[in-house]
């Protein structure tokens, strides 16, 4: 007889780690009304294989639910590279010609290397595909697969935090027009700009969220400065290529610091400036305001159907 498996629950499982702690979060989605936070549990994360597969097992036991799964890629473990579909190449081979045309511009092997392609819009008639292309080795996941599958999860997806980000910056737009979201939930800076549900830049800021709250003075003055020029220099970056998406506002997530560095970015950004309400993208009242921030991630990641 064929080997019966569970039954999945509807929605997405998603697995974030971040350091020495690992969140988790399953999000159903929307029959009516908005996708709804079904639980969030976080834990551990060591270095060893044998603690994190311990941590997993914590995990199997607090919610024995089975859901397709999500891993969100961890910062220094991808590169995210705009680039263009090679010439003269049929899209079906696109992803192997860039796999070669790029390996000069990332800190791995290539040949063994997971690449994927996001489309940008066309900016002018007759130009090349304009493309996001991720690359991310292979060989750190494995591990982390054959663990996931060990303690009874379904592994369907690998995500970056920045495509977790546009799938929840995406459901708040204004009609027609682009959008920016700056979040400090995973630790350090991440800008994505999305327009119509897509990710049109991503800019990955290294200032530690703990840098905002520094208790001495010119620390933390300096923080707020380097971030708050790197936003505008990302901002200004955009107008300039997207000229075909005009920026209505940037959103801030609510976190500590976050206030100063909102009311200093008033003098570097002319655009409307407003606090992300995480409420606005999904029903998630166990985490509501500010302590949504840190969840951000695995809250996005499991929006893949919904965004």
């Amino acid at each position: 007889m064929p080997l019966l498996r569970p039954r999945l629950e509807p929605g997405w499982i998603a697995f974030v780690p971040e350091g020495q702690r690992l969140r988790a979060a399953h999000v159903l989605p929307a029959a009516q009304g908005l996708p709804h936070l079904a639980w969030h549990w976080e834990g551990e994360w060591p270095d060893s294989d044998a603690g994190r597969r311990a941590s997993l097992a914590q995990l199997r036991k607090a919610h024995s639910g089975l859901a397709a799964g999500v891993w969100v890629l961890e910062r220094g473990q991808y590169q995210l590279m705009a680039t263009q579909a090679p010439s003269e190449v049929p899209e079906a081979e696109w992803r192997d010609a860039l796999r070669w045309q790029l390996k000069d511009q990332v800190g791995f092997d290539v040949a063994d290397a997971a690449i994927d392609l996001l489309r940008l819009p066309q900016a002018r008639h007759g130009e090349r595909q304009p493309l996001l292309a991720v690359l991310s080795p292979r060989a750190p996941l494995r591990p982390l697969v054959q663990a996931l599958e060990a303690s009874g999860f379904r592994l369907h997806a690998i995500d970056i935090p920045d495509t977790a980000l546009r799938n929840l910056c995406g459901r708040s737009e204004l009609p027609g027009r682009a959008q920016a979201l700056l979040s400090f939930g995973s630790g350090h800076g991440q800008l994505v700009i999305t327009h119509q549900g897509e990710l049109l830049m991503a800019r990955q800021i290294d200032v530690p969220a703990s840098a905002l709250v520094d208790d001495d003075d010119a620390r933390r003055d300096a923080a707020i400065d380097r971030t708050s020029l790197e936003v505008q220099r990302t901002l200004d970056s955009f107008e300039r290529v997207h000229t075909q998406a005009a920026l209505a506002r940037l959103l801030v997530v609510p976190g500590p610091g976050m206030a100063a560095l909102t009311e200093h970015l008033r003098g570097f950004v002319p655009l409307q400036l407003e606090a992300f309400d995480v409420a606005a993208a999904i029903d998630a009242p166990a985490l509501p305001g500010a302590q949504a921030a840190p969840w951000l991630l695995a809250l996005g990641a499991t929006l893949r159907d919904t965004a």
